[in-house]
């Protein structure tokens, strides 16, 4: 496995720069990348860093995948070039306009990197790609830009919506004759492993669906954004992410995202509107292709671009999160002599970061407590000036005592959503002013739909230009709880996915539950691009039954907040309404951060059996030959169990306890058949979290 040894990076310098027009080779120089290549020779186009490459049979632009190479192993896997890797029914291929590679340096929003631009018309249609090459990374995303007048055909689709509602919407023909991207199977022994996710999580609480298929001769159809495929024959793994908001939010959408048989994959054609601009570019949902030798190193490779094509600071991105709406008092309290004593409290217990959710501003929204309150889809700058009763000092008194504390502010915000994000620009230079003058860079975002195409360009344009102008200052946790909004994949580089709302007060609150959730969704996706919360398991005992054995109440605080580890935790209560028995919890969530950043800088995947409120269950960071261990025994009998780690047979770990229950401060273990470790913990619903290294 790649992760367990000593990699030796190439560092090769070397890029020849092409542009071409309609076939024609018209000029030649010089750029780098460091790691990065990209050239045509003869009829095949080349791209590749230090740890994979893709040719591509040229076929004069018409562009078609042929091999795949992991470069440290050697490992090929051909693929088939028996159609072209782009197709619109009626339009056939007329030429290629032009390629061009360039050196795009590090911004706000992603790493320095190499972009290979490859401009086709076809009928009337004219298609972009843009492959982007990271250093160290084994996976090429690609975006995909349109001009074309319409895409429409007669055919209607009826799909879900994320908000639970139907729409019907007409359709680009998805026959085999028209597709997005195509790949052609070179053997016809292929599995594929199709995930589909699930956001909207006030109605969702399964969030990962897999389906294991082994292609035939007719084709099928497939929803989800990822496929793990290999080829049974060479055992070649292989991925590709279609970075997209989850299918029931997806732009025109067909009703699947692949079409897969024996001859190969085709991405069904979604994110463009139905109607577009001849003169206008117009961007689609980026298609992600990676390569590795082994299923391990294949997730390890997905696992890597999804946190390293951006600019993941630490600084920025680790936090220990407050934010008083889990207790469901809305805005009923909010007030500067509140928020005065939550900050007081929120540093005792050890929190990094405190956020003052829906009700700070002076524009009350439809959530608000009062029956004044009624903005939702529009708001103007003035909304978004502190309220004045509520804080007769603007916010100066509590930036003052944050910054005294240590503690960094956070606020809730809503961009206003009609005319599908028109007023982005006003909305943009109200998070940019407030930025200015508070130095508050932390926003949740909330109450986002995505109606339309013009709705999702203007909300990245949003994103972007907040970004941009706070030089990257500004963070934003997105909320994924309801709406039709980004999914996991759409909008990475701009900050954290605020995962779920629990409430005791409801009786919806239980912590196997949203271990669960994380579990499922660390198989695919970084955990610590998510916030994890924990709730005051002191609240409404009485909302749960007295037998319910999983209830939140039979769970010590603690447990409570490591289940949060994996993720961003997020302090989901008022902390002024806590018991004396939670300042325990101070000790705790200090050591935590002291190892934060290291525990999330390794690749961090489940290990053990999924969380029923009845397993041995937990996480693994890895780094080269050390880590951690995240374990959680939940409410069973037993004791001990072997639990399957990413470790090879024989090999002599050295555990070191950091928190937890554990008997024993330091232990000496080797590595069992099939790479297992016991793990003893001493009660039910018990952690304990291990610094390991391998001796």
């Amino acid at each position: 496995m790649e992760f367990m040894k000593n990699i030796k990076v190439i560092q090769k310098l070397c890029l020849s720069f092409l542009l071409v027009v309609t076939g024609a080779i018209v000029c030649h120089a010089e750029r780098q990348v460091k790691e990065c290549e990209a050239y045509l020779s003869n009829d095949t186009l080349v791209i590749r860093n230090s740890k994979i490459e893709q040719k591509w049979l040229w076929y004069s632009g018409d562009i078609r995948l042929y091999s795949t190479k992991e470069l440290n192993s050697g490992d090929v896997m051909s693929w088939n070039p028996h159609a072209p890797s782009f197709a619109l029914e009626g339009s056939d291929f007329i030429k290629n306009i032009k390629l061009e590679i360039n050196q795009m340096d590090e911004t706000v929003l992603m790493p320095e990197h190499l972009e290979v631009s490859i401009e086709n018309q076809y009928g009337q249609l004219f298609c972009r790609r843009v492959f982007r090459i990271f250093p160290g990374i084994g996976a090429f995303p690609c975006d995909f830009y349109l001009k074309y007048h319409s895409l429409a055909s007669e055919q209607q689709v009826q799909n879900g919506r994320g908000d639970g509602t139907e729409k019907s919407t007409p359709s680009i023909s998805q026959n085999g004759k028209s597709y997005l991207a195509y790949l052609g199977f070179s053997s016809k022994h292929v599995r594929l492993k199709v995930i589909n996710f699930k956001d909207a999580t006030d109605t969702h609480d399964n969030l990962v669906f897999m389906e294991d298929i082994l292609p035939y001769q007719l084709a099928q159809r497939n929803t989800g954004n990822l496929i793990l495929g290999e080829d049974l024959i060479s055992e070649n793994q292989f991925f590709i992410l279609k970075e997209a908001p989850n299918s029931a939010s997806q732009i025109n959408y067909p009703g699947y995202d692949f079409v897969v048989s024996q001859r190969g994959i085709e991405l069904a054609f979604a994110g463009f509107p139905v109607n577009g601009n001849p003169d206008e570019w117009i961007k689609g949902y980026t298609f992600t292709m990676g390569f590795s030798g082994t299923n391990t190193d294949c997730l390890f490779a997905l696992r890597k671009y999804l946190k390293g094509s951006i600019n993941y600071e630490p600084q920025q991105y680790e936090m220990v999160m407050m934010n008083t709406w889990g207790d469901r008092g809305q805005d009923g309290k909010i007030s500067e002599r509140f928020i005065l004593k939550e900050l007081e409290k929120a540093q005792e217990l050890g929190i990094s970061h405190f956020q003052i959710d829906d009700g700070w501003q002076q524009g009350l929204s439809a959530n608000s407590i009062h029956q004044s309150g009624n903005l939702w889809d529009a708001w103007s700058p003035e909304n978004w000036q502190p309220n004045k009763e509520r804080f007769p000092n603007g916010l100066t008194e509590i930036l003052e005592s944050a910054e005294a504390k240590g503690i960094r502010l956070g606020l809730w915000f809503h961009p206003s959503n009609q005319n599908s994000y028109a007023t982005w620009e006003i909305d943009a230079d109200i998070l940019v002013n407030l930025y200015r003058e508070t130095g508050i860079a932390y926003f949740k975002i909330d109450g986002v739909e995505i109606a339309d195409k013009e709705a999702a360009i203007n909300l990245e344009k949003f994103f972007s230009k907040v970004k941009k102008e706070t030089n990257g200052a500004a963070f934003f946790n997105l909320d994924l709880t309801a709406g039709v909004r980004g999914g996991y994949f759409s909008y990475r580089p701009f900050g954290n996915l605020f995962l779920e709302n629990r409430y005791t007060d409801w009786g919806n609150y239980y912590p196997f539950r949203t271990l669960r959730n994380v579990w499922n969704l660390a198989h695919y996706f970084p955990p610590e691009l998510l916030q994890i919360e924990f709730l005051n398991k002191w609240r409404n005992a009485d909302k749960y039954p007295d037998n319910d054995l999983f209830a939140p109440s039979n769970y010590d605080f603690d447990y409570l907040f490591a289940i949060a580890m994996v993720g961003q935790p997020l302090a989901w209560f008022e902390a002024t309404g806590l018991t004396d028995e939670a300042s325990g919890i101070a000790e705790t969530i200090t050591k935590y951060r002291t190892i934060q950043n290291d525990f999330h800088s390794g690749y961090i995947f489940p290990i053990g059996d999924e969380p029923t409120g009845r397993s041995w269950t937990g996480f693994q960071s890895v780094h080269e030959n050390r880590g951690y261990f995240l374990v959680f025994r939940e409410r069973t009998e037993a004791s001990s169990a072997q639990i399957q780690a990413y470790l090879l047979e024989g090999e002599q770990v050295s555990l070191q306890l950091v928190l937890g229950d554990a008997l024993e401060e330091s232990l000496q273990l080797v590595v069992s058949e099939n790479g297992t470790l016991k793990f003893n913990l001493p009660k039910a619903n018990s952690y304990v979290l291990y610094r390991y290294t391998v001796e």
